[in-house]
């Protein structure tokens, strides 16, 4: 019996059929891919953070990693490892990452996030180990950048995290081991001064790290080391807690309010100095996440920000 061969309209109606299951199966695909890629991203932040516990789990007060302890201030003329007051020019974010990576606390490459988009933010793949020297008041790498605001092909940046900011009460109070699960240590990286209207929102690379890529998503994790993925500047559950602001009623807080200008958290007067004395204008025990590569005064650290997409 002779066979029969497929004719060149039921060719072309396979070919339409298979293309029409592409088609439908490719946006579920690269859902499912990006879905991957945001859960890997909360991994490695997890892992960051948890690593960071257990080293303050093992130091006085259980204090996080904090650059300016690490590599302090002069003690009697003299530079000696783990003696003299805290150095705040040194709490930048490269020296934080950078001093991190140097105790082996974990690897540069779980710095760059799985969803990464900015071309500035590379992974760091040569650091230099041998750069940790405390004897010689030498305590990370000083090639690490966090230079988020920069030019790509003059400078990188080399972590894709935001931390809480390194001064002030927040710093003092929550930067430490006290599974606090309402205040968050670390996070995706947000849009400037927390705003949700105009450029410096809706053309903020940060938008295109998760979602829909027309609002802000990301992964936020806690002291007590959990992570949520949420859809908002401010979560359920984080509170505005210093100054007068809505008439002394506790609100919900901005995790990338910065302060000066930018929303109304930190328009009040702060609150008061752990000493008891005159309120701090930047003194607030309030979230601020971001990444600032130009260091800190005892209550002022100004983070930087993603230039803007404008094409």
């Amino acid at each position: 019996m002779k066979k029969r061969a497929f004719t060149l309209v039921e060719l072309l109606v396979v070919v339409a059929i298979i293309a029409l299951l592409v088609g439908l199966l490719l946006p579920a695909l690269a859902k499912a891919q990006q879905t991957a890629k945001t859960v890997k991203d909360s991994n490695q932040i997890k892992q960051i953070h948890t690593a960071m516990v257990g080293r303050a789990n093992e130091s006085k007060g259980g204090k996080m990693p904090t650059p300016g302890l690490i590599n302090r201030l002069a003690y009697g003329g003299q530079q000696i490892p783990g003696e003299g007051e805290e150095d705040f020019a040194q709490n930048k974010t490269q020296n934080l990452y950078s001093a991190c990576v140097a105790q082996q606390l974990f690897n540069t490459d779980i710095l760059y996030g799985a969803t990464e988009v900015n071309p500035i933010v590379k992974a760091y793949t040569n650091y230099n180990y041998g750069a940790y020297r405390p004897a010689a008041d030498s305590y990370w790498d000083p090639n690490m950048q966090a230079k988020i605001d920069g030019t790509v092909g003059t400078n990188e940046c080399h972590t894709s995290f935001a931390h809480l900011i390194l001064c002030g009460l927040r710093k003092q109070q929550h930067w430490r081991n006290n599974l606090d699960s309402s205040r968050p240590h670390m996070s995706t990286r947000g849009c400037k001064n927390g705003v949700t209207t105009g450029d410096e929102y809706e053309q903020s690379p940060t938008l295109r790290l998760h979602g829909p890529q027309k609002s802000w998503e990301g992964n936020v994790c806690f002291g007590d080391t959990h992570m949520e993925f949420v859809e908002t500047f401010r979560p359920d559950g984080v509170f505005y807690e210093c100054g007068n602001y809505n008439g002394g009623n506790l609100t919900k807080d901005n995790l990338f309010a910065c302060g000066g200008t930018a929303p109304a958290e930190f328009g009040g007067a702060g609150c008061v100095d752990v000493n008891g004395t005159a309120p701090q204008p930047w003194a607030g025990s309030d979230t601020m996440l971001g990444i600032h590569p130009n260091g800190a005064t005892k209550w002022i650290a100004i983070p930087t920000y993603d230039k803007l997409d404008t094409q």
